[in-house]
Parts: C-alpha cells; sequence; structure tokens
C-alpha cells in the first residue's frame, strides 16, 4: 500500500513538472495558460509569431498582460512548469536551435552568474554569441531579430520587444537565475 502511494505521488510530481498534452490541449497546471497555440506556430517554423506569443504568454502568466511588461519579482516568480514548456517546445521545433537552455549555457560560458551582476564586458559576450548584440551595440528594437534557423544558437526566444541600455542585463540575470533554479540547462 505504502510503494503504490509512493508511485503515484510520483506521478503526480512529475505530470506537474513535465509538458503534458491533456485533452483540452497543452495547459499549464500552475497557470492555467494555454500553450497550443505556441506550439502550433513553433511547428509551422512561424518563429516571429512564435517570439511575440511567448513574450505574450509569460505576461499572462505573470499577470502583466494588460501592463506589458514585467517587473523583477514577476519573473522570479515564473512556475517552473511554465518556462519548462516554453524551452522545450522550442527547443524540440527548431531540431535544438533554440531554447532557453541555450541562452543560459551561453549566459554561463561568458562568464554571467545567474541573479548576480557581474562586468558588463561578460554580458556583452553572451549579447553577441546569442546574436543579441552586433557591432559592439545592442539591437534596438524586435524587427532586429533573425528569425530563421541561420540565427546564432539561443537566439530565440527573446521575449522582449525592445532592448533597454545594457540590454537588460538585470532583466536577464533574473531570469538567469529562474532557470537555474527551475533546472533548465542543456543536457
Amino acid at each position: 500500500m505504502k510503494m503504490k502511494r509512493l508511485l503515484l505521488m510520483g506521478v503526480i510530481i512529475l505530470t506537474m513538472l513535465s509538458p503534458v498534452r491533456g485533452e483540452e490541449g497543452l495547459i499549464s497546471p500552475s497557470s492555467g495558460v494555454h500553450y497550443d497555440k505556441l506550439a502550433r506556430y513553433l511547428e509551422k517554423g512561424d518563429w516571429r509569431r512564435a517570439n511575440e506569443e511567448t513574450r505574450d504568454l509569460l505576461l499572462a502568466v505573470t499577470g502583466r498582460k494588460m501592463v506589458g511588461w514585467m517587473r523583477l519579482e514577476d519573473i522570479k516568480a515564473i512556475p517552473c512548469w511554465d518556462l519548462r514548456t516554453i524551452d522545450q517546445l522550442w527547443y524540440d521545433y527548431s531540431g535544438g536551435r533554440f531554447g532557453l537552455r541555450l541562452q543560459l549555457a551561453a549566459f554561463l560560458e561568458t562568464g554571467n552568474r545567474p541573479g548576480k551582476l557581474t562586468n558588463d564586458e561578460n554580458y556583452n559576450r553572451f549579447g553577441e554569441r546569442v546574436g543579441w548584440r552586433r557591432n559592439n551595440d545592442w539591437i534596438s528594437f524586435i524587427e532586429n531579430l533573425d528569425y530563421s534557423l541561420n540565427a546564432p544558437k539561443g537566439h530565440l526566444p527573446n521575449i522582449r520587444s525592445e532592448y533597454s541600455l545594457g540590454g537588460g542585463r538585470l532583466y536577464y540575470t533574473t531570469l538567469a537565475e529562474r532557470l537555474v533554479q527551475c533546472n533548465i540547462r542543456e543536457k
């Protein structure tokens, strides 16, 4: 009896952690947000719409859709299930070219630390690695992203419509910290 109970608890925990498509679609048990539209855009290779949908989904998850931007405390509270689902969908449909896990790997490999601001040079190297920084400057608008599989590894998704000065270093450092907490890494 005790073993059956432990097995059942394990199945429930795995279901809460992993993206699962049910009868009603791909719905977050944490936030109630539907991920089917994102999956359809990614399946079609419509990277631009998928990027916009990803940003909209995260705004919905954090209750900031009407405001149009997230605060640092909102990023820190994004449910792990939602981040895992976004990462897994992007990674799978892009054949391993895009996803949050690739961004985190590039962030760490360039000397950055999740949740801790390091020197500007490290963050600039990260931006160059994922293609968010070109010709010694951060790209300014979402229009300048590369919505093709020729983009640098980890280029998408990019959940910001514009970059602030410095490429949103504190914003991304906070997201990287949340990715680590949610154990979203390259395997």
